[in-house]
């Protein structure tokens, strides 16, 4: 999926700030992943700053930031950032977190607004990630079961 991917460029991005370097197969994994994301020769858009080109999509998120608790609508994704419809007011270099459960999955992203338009009675924000994301696993607990200490504290 479009979000896993985008994770691991993300995270193997982060490896290399923190100065970790890669391995043969990160290296790999790298290019791979860039080569599939490049422009089109006749996208004009990236002549003017964009390295890798967004892929159109419809995804439910929970935006968070100083005052922020929102849900949005992800239509665009790509390697170095999105674009959410349905958003407040994002001012230019506000950092945020963007959270996609997808699955047994919950992915983090933090990013920072670029660009800001308005839809109606909300905005539509462009924004660019920094930093390494995370992604949390969902575990299902198992039903309790009674046992000798549920029978002491009914007895107490």
């Amino acid at each position: 999926m479009l979000v896993e991917v985008v994770f691991q460029y993300r995270t193997l991005l982060g490896k290399r700030d923190l100065g970790a370097g890669f391995d043969w197969d990160e290296i790999e994994q790298i290019t791979s992943i860039e080569a599939a994301f490049a422009p089109a020769e006749d996208d004009r858009r990236m002549k003017t700053g964009r390295r890798f080109r967004r892929e159109q999509l419809k995804l439910s998120a929970l935006l968070r930031g100083d005052q922020i608790n929102d849900r949005v609508e992800i239509t665009e994704l790509g390697l170095g950032g999105l674009v959410v419809r349905g958003a407040p007011f994002i001012a230019k270099d506000e950092r945020i977190e963007i959270q996609l459960d997808i699955g047994d999955q919950s992915y983090r992203f933090r990013a920072h607004g670029v660009w800001l338009k308005d839809d109606g009675d909300d905005y539509k924000v462009g924004l660019a990630f920094i930093g390494m994301p995370v992604c949390l696993n969902k575990t299902a607990i198992s039903r309790h079961e009674a046992d000798v200490i549920d029978e002491i504290a009914a007895a107490a």
